[in-house]
């Protein structure tokens, strides 16, 4: 196995910044609950990297007692990402991208690689700190030099071992177990044992949550709709990862504000297709936000899923597929529906009905809905037998048929169609192809059962 640990110094100043302020302006009383507030933050916010984290390695752990630490296994999924120092410049990237101080070292136990992470590199020199090792001989080797100061022990411990004249981490690791055992307890002794790898170093797996919430509180009060997407953009980035570790993917996603003074409000992002992709989230919501107006003042922003599904993958192609030309009329449709309203983006539905101005219906656009593909010349539809020959129909419909004094000059027909008794809409036509005073092509019937002709239709 191969451990990459990451230690996070300013977690605290970076994802507590509001706990900090308003800590740092209350009275001494009240210090041990802002410490409680704080502690349950922090533990929030490391619970959204574990998830963030969870899309490079199936093993998350973490821990908080002393300093951040965040734990991944990489030994099984370094080939997938191209090796480990492909692998470890995604992550560094990613926790850059999400804003975070890090510092990352990597080695074959848990408890070596976070005491690998505070090395560094000499003074006076330019040399890289060597805060990687792939092997035990290789650990132990990192470790030999370092000192003593550096051992997660009890500072009697350390000073009981610098008394005997002990001054870097071999020395202690050259010790026989027993002896330190003895002196020291077991505990000691297998805490070396764990650091160099020569003892199993279990550590406690973290679980992906059913349901997807993550909360962002503010330091101040925020007015503008704008000032919501920089929190937003690392809510949304954590929330990626979440989903590529589940493998899922969401249709929709819900953002609240919370008000320290009145009900909490919320707007709700939805797509067209299963997507995970925050650069896409990202660019819905500021659609959505810029249609919103807050009922006050927003004191933290909340993110939640809680109805996920498979992932719809489209592969990358050089001349440009079908799947990916759908995708991109899926994203358009996705922010017209944003930015102007749920309700003022509408499809189209074909009806069991021959009369063509009740043939349709508007509904809204379903999820992953491909049409049928058309013959432009022959009005053949592929399917899985023999094509079918459809009648000619023309580009754009009428609302409703508007009647013409006189029979234009006529090219081709009849088609018969008689539909409607059931709903006292009984129609009996004759339909035909037809050239207009202008020469444009209409499409045009004759009513049988009132007479009269009446345009239907026309190519445009």
């Amino acid at each position: 196995m191969l451990w990459l640990c990451i230690r996070l110094p300013r977690l605290a100043h970076e994802a507590l910044a509001a706990v900090a302020q308003r800590a740092a302006s209350t009275a001494d009383c009240s210090t041990g609950h802002a410490v409680m507030e704080r502690a349950a933050v922090e533990r929030a916010a490391i619970e959204r990297l574990a998830g963030w984290a969870y899309q490079w390695t199936s093993l998350v752990s973490y821990h908080l007692a002393d300093e951040p630490l965040l734990w991944l296994e990489l030994g099984a999924s370094r080939a997938l990402f191209g090796g480990h120092a492909a692998l470890l410049a995604q992550l560094e990237a990613g926790l850059t991208l999400l804003g975070y101080s890090h510092v990352c070292a990597l080695a074959p136990s848990p408890s070596g690689a976070a005491l690998l992470t505070h090395v560094d590199a000499p003074v006076g020199t330019r040399t890289p700190p060597q805060r990687c090792a792939f092997t035990l001989p290789q650990l132990r080797a990192r470790l030999e030099p370092l000192p003593l100061s550096l051992l997660a022990l009890p500072e009697a411990i350390l000073s009981a071992l610098q008394s005997a004249g002990l001054r870097c981490i071999g020395q202690v690791l050259a010790l026989p177990a027993a002896a330190i055992a003895r002196r020291f307890g077991p505990e000691t002794s297998l805490y070396l044992q764990r650091l160099c790898g020569a003892a199993s170093d279990p550590r406690p797996a973290w679980r992906a949550p059913a349901a997807y919430r993550a909360r962002c509180e503010f330091g101040g009060e925020v007015h503008d709709t704008n000032a919501l997407l920089f929190p937003l953009q690392r809510l949304l980035l954590e929330f990626q990862g979440y989903l590529r570790g589940r493998d899922c993917s969401v249709l929709h996603f819900t953002l609240e504000f919370e008000h320290r003074r009145h009900p909490a409000g919320s707007v709700t992002i939805g797509l067209s297709a299963p997507a995970r992709d925050a650069a896409q989230f990202l660019l819905l919501a500021r659609e959505r936000l810029q249609r919103t107006l807050l009922e006050a003042p927003v004191s933290a922003l909340i993110l939640q899923a809680l109805e996920f599904t498979s992932p719809a993958i489209v592969q990358a192609d050089l001349f440009g597929s079908d799947a990916q030309r759908l995708q991109q009329l899926q994203l358009l449709l996705d922010r017209l529906r944003a930015r102007l309203g749920e309700s003022r983006i509408q499809g189209l539905q074909s009806r069991a009905d021959y009369r063509p101005e009740r043939a349709w219906d508007c509904v809204a656009p379903r999820h992953g809905h491909r049409p049928p593909r058309e013959s432009r010349e022959s009005g053949e539809i592929a399917g899985a037998g023999a094509p079918a020959m459809l009648p000619m129909r023309p580009c754009a419909l009428l609302p409703a048929p508007r009647r013409i004094e006189a029979a234009p000059e006529l090219l081709s027909g009849p088609e018969r169609i008689e539909s409607g008794w059931w709903d006292d809409g009984d129609a009996a036509r004759d339909y035909y192809v037809a050239r207009g005073a202008d020469g444009a092509r209409l499409w045009v019937f004759h009513d049988l059962r009132h007479g009269g002709w009446y345009l239907q239709g026309l190519w445009v």
